[in-house]
C-alpha cells in the first residue's frame, strides 16, 4: 500500500518532466522541421494542394480512358519528417546508409491530403500512378509495405526507384514518355499531371503549369537552392 501510495504522489512529477521534456525536445528542432511536424499551416497548405489538384483535373480525369499521373514520393506523398527530427537529436546530417535504413523500417506516415487523393484518383477506370522517386532501387519493397500499412498501394501503380547516378528523374521520364526500358511493356504514356515538392519533379514542357496540372508541396528541410 506505501508503495502505491508514493507512486501515485510522484506520478504529476514524472508526467511533468516527460511533458518538459517533449517541449524542450521539440523546441530544439530547427524551425524548418518543427514546422513540418509542428505546424497546421504545413498541413492545411498540403490539403489545400491536393483539393486544388483534384478540382483542377476532375474533367480531365473524367474524360481520360487510361489517366496517368506522375508522383514523387518522399514529402509529396510519404511523409519523413521523423528521420530529419532523428538527425537532428543526434546533430548528424542526411547520408544515404542512414536514410535507406530509415526506409527499411517502413515508418513513413503520409502528408496530408494525400490518401485522400490517392484513393479518390484510382476510382476513376484505369487510373494509374507512376511514381519517380530518388529512392534507392534496393528499398522498393519497403517502400510498397510502407505504402500497404497506410492503405495507398495499388498493384497496377509503377515505381521507378533510382538505380545509380546516372538514372535521374529525367531519364526515368523519358522512358514513361517513350515506352522504352522499364516501360517497355507499358508503351508510350501521356502524363495528365506532375506531383513534387522540388522543381526537378517536374519536365521543362510548357504543356504543364502549376495550378494546373502541376502541383508543388512545401518542404522546407531539405532540397536545392
Amino acid at each position: 500500500m506505501r508503495n502505491h501510495l508514493i507512486f501515485f504522489l510522484l506520478c504529476p512529477f514524472f508526467i511533468m518532466c516527460q511533458s518538459t521534456l517533449n517541449i524542450s525536445s521539440d523546441q530544439n528542432l530547427p524551425n524548418d522541421v518543427k514546422w513540418v511536424t509542428s505546424s497546421n499551416e504545413y498541413i492545411a497548405l498540403c490539403e489545400q494542394i491536393y483539393a486544388t489538384a483534384y478540382r483542377s483535373l476532375n474533367d480531365v480525369f473524367q474524360q481520360t480512358k487510361k489517366p496517368v499521373i506522375i508522383m514523387d514520393l518522399d514529402e509529396t506523398v510519404l511523409d519523413n519528417s521523423q528521420y530529419q527530427v532523428e538527425l537532428s537529436i543526434k546533430k548528424a546530417t542526411y547520408n544515404e546508409a542512414t536514410w535507406n535504413q530509415w526506409v527499411n523500417k517502413e515508418s513513413a506516415e503520409l502528408v496530408p491530403g494525400a490518401k485522400d487523393f490517392i484513393l479518390q484518383y484510382k476510382k476513376y477506370k484505369h487510373a494509374r500512378i507512376i511514381y519517380i522517386s530518388n529512392r534507392n532501387h534496393i528499398t522498393l519493397e519497403a517502400t510498397k509495405n510502407n505504402m500497404k500499412q497506410l492503405g495507398i498501394y495499388f498493384e497496377d501503380d509503377i515505381f521507378l526507384l533510382r538505380k545509380n547516378k546516372a538514372d535521374t528523374k529525367v531519364v526515368r521520364r523519358k522512358e514513361v514518355f517513350n515506352g522504352t526500358n522499364r516501360m517497355s511493356t507499358y508503351g508510350p504514356q501521356k502524363v495528365l499531371a506532375y506531383f513534387g515538392d522540388a522543381m526537378g519533379d517536374f519536365p521543362i514542357d510548357s504543356s504543364y503549369k502549376f495550378s494546373i496540372n502541376k502541383f508543388i508541396f512545401p518542404n522546407p528541410m531539405y532540397g536545392k537552392w
